[in-house]
C-alpha cells in the first residue's frame, strides 16, 4: 500500500522504539517478543493491512494537531496492544501456530505487553483521564465480539459486527482528539475508524474462507456465500460449494460491492483524515480487483467453450 512507503521513515522509529523497549523484557521472552515483533512490520514481511494499528495515530495527526512525538508514543503502543491482542486471538482459536514456543510463554509475553502500552499511553493520559472510559467501551466492544464469534453467522451488513474485533484500535483517535480539546468529534470517527476495519474484515474473510470452512458462522464471506446459494445447496458448506457461489454466483464481486457502501458511508463523514479514506479505498479496491479478474477469466471459458469442465473439475471432485 501507499501508505506504508509514505510512512516509512516513522515506521522504522516506531519499531525501532519498541525493538529496544522489548529488550528490556524478562531473559525468557526476549526471543519471542522479537520474533513476533519482526513478524509483523510491514517493511521486512510485506503485507500491509494491519499496519492500521500503529498508522492510525499519523493518519489522524493534521485533524487534531497532534506533535509527532504524541503520535510517534502512541503508534508505540498501539503496537504493542495489536500483538498483546493477536497472542490472546491465537489462544482462543486454541492453536499455537504464531508462538512455537507454546501458549505458556505467550501469555506471559502478551500480559507484559499490554504493560507496555499502558505505560506508553500513561505519559500522556493520567488515571483520571477521560481516556480511560473510551478503553473500557472498546474493551467492552472488543470481549463481545469475541464471545460473539461463531454463535451465529457473520453479517458482512453489520460494520460494526465486523469492527468489533478491532475495537481498540480506535483509543488513539480518542486520545488525540481529548488532547486536541475536541472530544466531540469522538462519535464520527469512530464511526469513521469502524467502517475501514469493516472493510479490512470483509477482505480478511475473503482471503480465510478455506481456513473458516469447518466454522463458517465467523467468516462473513461465507455468510454471502450461503445467501447466494440459498435454495442451491443442502448441508454444510465445502470448498466446491464456495467455488459455485464464486464462479456462477460472482459473489466476490458482491462482497466488494458492500465494501464499496462503506467506503461511500466513509467519505460522507465530516472530517475523515485522508489517509483513512485511502486505507479503505486500497483495500476495497483489493476486493474489485480480484472479482474483476475472477469475472473475467469466467467470460473468457464461456466464450470458448471450457467453463462447463472447469467448474465441473472444481465442483464435482
Amino acid at each position: 500500500m501507499n501508505g506504508i512507503e509514505r510512512f516509512r521513515g516513522e515506521i522504522e522509529r516506531v519499531f525501532e522504539e519498541a525493538s529496544r523497549e522489548l529488550a528490556e523484557l524478562p531473559a525468557e521472552l526476549r526471543e519471542l517478543g522479537r520474533a513476533l515483533l519482526l513478524r509483523s512490520h510491514p517493511l521486512r514481511n510485506g503485507g500491509g493491512t494491519n499496519a492500521i494499528s500503529f498508522l492510525l495515530p499519523y493518519w489522524l495527526q493534521e485533524e487534531a494537531g497532534a506533535p509527532t512525538e504524541l503520535c510517534r508514543h502512541l503508534a508505540v503502543g498501539n503496537l504493542y496492544a495489536m500483538l498483546h491482542f493477536f497472542i490472546l486471538d491465537d489462544a482462543m482459536d486454541g492453536g499455537t501456530g504464531r508462538f512455537p514456543s507454546g501458549k505458556r510463554k505467550s501469555m506471559a509475553l502478551g500480559q507484559m505487553l499490554h504493560v507496555y502500552f499502558r505505560r506508553r499511553y500513561g505519559r500522556y493520559f493520567p488515571l483520571d483521564s477521560p481516556l480511560w472510559t473510551y478503553e473500557r467501551d472498546y474493551m467492552e466492544q472488543w470481549a463481545s465480539a469475541m464471545s460473539r464469534e461463531g454463535s451465529a453467522p457473520a453479517d458482512p451488513r453489520d460494520f460494526r459486527q465486523l469492527a468489533g474485533k478491532a475495537a481498540p484500535v480506535k483509543l488513539c483517535a480518542a486520545g488525540l482528539l481529548i488532547g486536541a480539546g475536541q472530544e466531540e468529534r469522538i462519535a464520527d470517527m469512530e464511526t469513521a475508524v469502524d467502517l475501514a476495519l469493516a472493510v479490512l474484515q470483509l477482505s480478511d474473510d475473503w482471503t480465510d474462507w478455506r481456513e473458516d470452512l469447518d466454522e463458517p458462522n465467523r467468516n462473513a464471506f461465507l455468510t454471502l456465500v450461503r445467501e447466494v446459494l440459498a435454495g442451491a445447496a443442502e448441508g454444510p458448506l465445502d470448498e466446491r460449494l464456495v467455488k459455485r457461489a464464486i464462479y456462477r454466483r460472482r459473489c466476490l464481486g458482491r462482497l466488494a460491492d458492500i465494501a464499496a457502501g462503506y467506503g461511500d458511508r466513509l467519505r460522507r463523514i465530516e472530517g475523515v483524515p485522508i489517509h483513512l479514506a485511502e486505507f479503505q479505498l486500497a483495500v476495497e479496491q483489493g476486493l474489485r480487483e480480484e472479482a474483476r479478474k475472477i469475472d473475467e477469466t469466467v467470460d473468457e471459458l464461456a466464450s470458448g467453450g471450457g467453463l462447463s469442465q472447469i467448474l465441473s473439475n472444481s465442483i464435482n471432485k
